[in-house]
């Protein structure tokens, strides 16, 4: 029986553990797979959830970054010879590949920073900016030419082989998988005026909330009769970290705090809840891979003001109820005072065609084990 190793240490919480769990969850599903043996090495607790007969889920204490990088390096190559084992195929789920195997790789990447055009961190954003070029020159290290390579848009099929200089036809394009909301038949009365939803953390300064609270500031000069009907939602706390503090004091120095809730943390049902009473769902990030709020806004039929971004044109093609603006606080506020005069609400609904994503990627390293014998 052929082995394929999966490679997930980095998987810890937020997006990265929702797309381990989404593949242990098609691995656990899927026909194909049971032809293989399968050994997952993660560096959570979810050994007794997807364990099985042919998925062997191996915990490795490598969470911080030095321990992870001599695992990548050096402790899986170790690992694998101590137990005499030669994988048929090599899958890395981190965005990254593998330094000393020389099995066949296939890297799943989603990780936009290293792609994209951004580069203007604030100060205090030294993590952030070390991180873009250290993971940078992780990737160029560890993804050879003749690696495959998956990614969830065009655009980082464009990015990735023109940086990497991979070819194309290695470069797959597979949607990720979008959980349908639970309880959707619930609806919520919208008491407030005009309700804007921005559905994002403030995890960096490119999710650039920075610019909505600009146009707060921009509405109350030129349409103080608009201003105290409009309430903006974030999904963040002021005092979560540096760059939300540098929000709060903005809005409060250009007198539109008022105007702000701060909601913290949501839950899937709470988001549900904001996604329903939204007038408005605002997205002004300036780099993503996918986007994945865009797509739960617009399956639920929402007016969607997103920033004028490759990412969003691909995410969005074919929805009526968008507009593509430019970073510009003046003209996102004209748009809105447009938009909010008309009060449509409401548009077609986005039908997500792409729906197997995950079983197209099973699928991907099923046929890519099967070419390659050892």
């Amino acid at each position: 029986m052929k082995t394929i190793i999966v490679n997930d240490v980095a998987a810890s919480m937020g997006g990265a553990l929702s797309i381990l769990r989404q593949f242990l969850r098609e691995l656990k599903e899927n026909e194909m797979a049971k032809s293989f043996r399968w050994i997952i090495f993660v560096s959570n607790d979810l050994v007794n959830e997807f364990s099985s007969e042919y998925i062997e889920i191996v915990k490795v204490d490598a969470k911080k970054w030095r321990k992870r990088i001599w695992w990548d390096t050096f402790g899986i190559c170790k690992w694998l010879h101590d137990r005499h084992i030669e994988p048929s195929l090599a899958v890395s789920l981190m965005s990254v590949g593998f330094r000393k195997l020389d099995s066949p790789q296939i890297v799943y990447m989603h990780q936009s920073l290293p792609f994209g055009d951004f580069n203007e961190f604030m100060p205090f954003e030294l993590k952030a900016r070390f991180y873009r070029l250290a993971i940078w020159k992780w990737m160029k290290r560890t993804i050879r030419r003749d690696s495959s390579v998956v990614v969830q848009t065009n655009w980082m099929k464009e990015a990735v082989s023109n940086k990497l200089r991979i070819p194309k036809e290695q470069i797959h394009v597979i949607r990720p998988v979008i959980e349908p909301f639970a309880g959707e038949e619930l609806r919520c009365v919208n008491n407030k005026s005009y309700y804007l939803f921005y559905p994002a953390v403030a995890s960096a300064s490119y999710k650039n909330h920075e610019l909505l609270i600009k146009i707060l500031s921009t509405i109350k000069k030129k349409k103080p009769e608009l201003y105290p009907r409009i309430t903006l939602a974030f999904t963040c706390n002021p005092d979560d970290n540096r760059i939300t503090k540098y929000y709060y004091r903005l809005s409060k120095k250009l007198s539109v705090d008022e105007r702000i809730e701060w909601k913290g943390y949501l839950s899937k049902d709470e988001m549900l809840r904001e996604y329903i009473q939204s007038d408005i769902v605002l997205f002004p990030s300036k780099l993503e891979t996918f986007g994945l709020p865009l797509i739960e806004a617009a399956s639920m039929g929402k007016p969607i003001f997103v920033l004028d971004e490759p990412y969003a044109h691909d995410v969005l093609e074919g929805y009526k109820g968008v507009k593509y603006i430019p970073d510009d606080p003046a003209q996102w506020a004209e748009k809105l005072e447009e938009t909010l005069a008309t009060r449509k609400r409401y548009f077609e609904k986005y039908e997500n065609e792409d729906s197997g994503g995950w079983s197209k990627f099973m699928n991907l390293l099923v046929s890519t084990c099967k070419l390659n014998e050892y």
